[in-house]
């Protein structure tokens, strides 16, 4: 009798031990334990970021170091031992008629007093040419009657461009990661989903539950305090506490209303402009915009909000404030565009793909280490385990590092276009990307899709680029059929802190370019650290932000699903395809 219930106890306890909706996936866990081993216990990843972070950075988009950096990648992947790694071109320009660099940066304030002034230029505006003084002035008028009364009363002046901000504390600490509970709340969570490939208004990355999410990025654990959203919504044209930009010709609402008003200071003979992010502790985001027009737009500089306040408070007393600064900008005409790409072999599915990817651009203000260095980094290392330990691959394992991510995805989009397919705009609508654009996550009516020869090809494509946070899981971008899949793709690395698996979806960065157009894109749940609240975009951007555990564990377990992923017999399931049916091309012109 207690061996009848012994049986049954145990019998019940196998059932419940095993992953939902079991897919009965085939894991060879002596080819995963190599990989583990070497991942964790022999890694490269920090290396790599510290090369990647200190040496080949700043990488915007269009610069001299973004293809020094993309030649140094090649250089690595072709060391290790990867085909076909090489700078893939885009079709299309994508705006991107000017590369940019800061070369040099000086600002002070020289009376009343004498204090250094740490800052950033916005991208793509011009320098000073040579050393400009002048005394500053707040304006933070929009309209063209309020701007007025400024009239004949700027010249050779610098413009600090919004209200001095408060600053609020860090109450909670800044690093933060996902409680056991708050992963489980996600798991359990179903919200409403957006149409097919069509990012939620806002463009975030799904946030954590009862967190606020950053624009454009993961939430959960380490969300904003009060004034630090505001702060990261600075890489909005327009928004409260935003870095003033030039936004691109043409632009509509509050894009408009600051080009009207930055051509108002620019005919009134300002030196330029001073704007901030009203988070403090020393920390300001920055952007900028490839459209700008050197000859028509003026130097732009973001500093932080402590030496913003300190001016602005003296200029409320009637004091006087002048500063100097001599900043140098160079442009680039025409530079090279294009993505990073390399690849494995694989064996009896040779023509099958499995894609590995993260950005290779990054901001200006620091080196990018979190957004998106380590993301490179941990792809990269990736395919270096999957080479050193020798493992079976039965599908080409294939990595691609994106240019202009942070522009809109274009990198990705490009690739998309050229290899898998193209969703343009339904005829008439706003906001059109450039000809032969994937669409990756743009809003708006969207057109038939236009399929290329690999679409069929591609199996699964992982991105990471959510900083520097473990993988804690991932999400399954409305694709209920990879569910039971990855549940048991998660066990071998569960002792890792894989566990956690969301129906929701999250924005905001490459695998969207993919998704848009149907195809298994996904990115994972990371802890969110210092992201949100100290990383995102800002000037502290560095290595030192990094966590070295967590970068070798997320290197591992890519490493890991890889493998999965390129020797289950069939590709991974794909969700289903929006109503409007896909075109197939037909000529090698279309094809083109």
């Amino acid at each position: 009798m207690r061996q009848k219930h012994l049986f049954v106890l145990v019998s019940v306890a196998i059932l419940l031990a095993l992953p939902l909706g079991a897919a009965n996936e085939n894991i060879n866990y002596a080819d995963i334990n190599k990989i583990k081993a070497e991942g964790m216990q022999r890694s490269q990843v920090m290396e790599l970021n510290s090369w990647l972070a200190d040496v080949y950075t700043p990488r915007l988009t269009g610069s001299p170091m973004a293809e020094k950096a993309a030649n140094w990648v090649v250089g690595k992947l072709k060391e290790w031992g990867l085909v076909n790694a090489k700078l893939e071109p885009w079709v299309n320009r994508n705006g991107f008629d000017r590369g940019w660099t800061n070369d040099k940066f000086y600002m002070a304030a020289v009376t009343p007093e004498r204090f250094p002034i740490p800052g950033t230029p916005t991208g793509w505006t011009p320098g000073t040419n040579g050393l400009q003084s002048g005394e500053v002035v707040l304006v933070t008028a929009a309209t063209a009657e309020d701007l007025a009364q400024y009239k004949g009363k700027l010249k050779g002046k610098w413009v600090m461009t919004q209200a001095v901000p408060d600053v609020a504390a860090y109450w909670d600490p800044p690093a933060k990661r996902f409680t056991a509970e708050q992963l489980q709340a996600m798991e359990m969570a179903t919200p409403p989903q957006p149409e097919f490939g069509v990012t939620p208004p806002g463009g975030g990355r799904q946030a954590g539950p009862g967190t606020p999410a950053a624009p454009g990025r993961q939430g959960g654990p380490g969300a904003p305090a009060p004034g630090q959203q505001a702060a990261q919504q600075g890489q909005r044209a327009g928004a409260p506490g935003a870095p003033q930009q030039p936004a691109a010709a043409g632009g509509r609402g509050g894009q408009g209303a600051a080009n009207a008003r930055n051509e108002f200071f620019r005919t009134e003979g300002v030196l330029g402009t001073i704007s901030t992010a009203p988070r403090g502790h020393g920390i300001y985001t920055i952007g900028g915009n490839r459209a700008a027009d050197p000859a028509t737009t003026l130097p732009a500089v973001v500093i932080a909000a402590e030496q913003y306040g300190r001016i602005g408070r003296m200029l409320a007393k009637n004091i006087a404030v002048t500063i100097e600064a001599d900043i140098k900008n160079t442009y680039y005409p025409n530079p090279p565009v294009f993505n990073v790409v390399g690849e494995i072999p694989g064996t009896d599915k040779a023509d099958e793909i499995v894609l590995l990817g993260a950005h290779l651009d990054t901001w200006h203000a620091a080196t990018g280490a979190a957004d998106d260095g380590n993301g490179v980094a941990a792809m990269m290392e990736a395919v270096r385990i999957l080479k050193a330990t020798g493992v079976k691959l039965r599908r080409t394992v294939r990595v691609g590092f994106w240019e202009a991510e942070e522009q809109g995805l274009i990198g990705s989009r490009e690739y998309v276009a050229m290899h898998f397919a193209s969703r343009q705009p339904a005829p008439g609508a706003a906001g059109a990307p450039p000809a032969g654009g994937g669409g990756g996550g743009r809003g708006g009516p969207q057109g038939p899709l236009q399929l290329k020869p690999d679409y069929d090809k591609l199996s699964v494509y992982f991105n990471i680029d959510n900083g520097t946070g473990a993988l804690r899981g991932i999400y399954l971008q409305g694709n209920d059929a990879v569910a039971p899949i990855f549940r048991e793709w998660m066990e071998p690395f569960r002792s890792l802190g894989m566990t956690t698996i969301t129906i929701r979806n999250t924005g905001g960065t490459d695998h969207q370019s993919f998704d848009a157009v149907g195809l298994p894109g996904f990115q994972f749940i990371q802890d969110a650290v210092e992201y949100n609240t100290i990383v995102h975009h800002t000037n502290l951007d560095t290595y030192e932000r990094l966590q070295p555990r967590d970068n070798v564990q997320m290197a591992t377990i890519v490493a890991g699903w890889a493998y999965l992923a390129a020797n289950r017999d069939e590709k991974l399931p794909r969700k289903p395809m929006p109503a409007t049916p896909p075109t197939r091309p037909t000529t090698q012109a279309e094809l083109r």
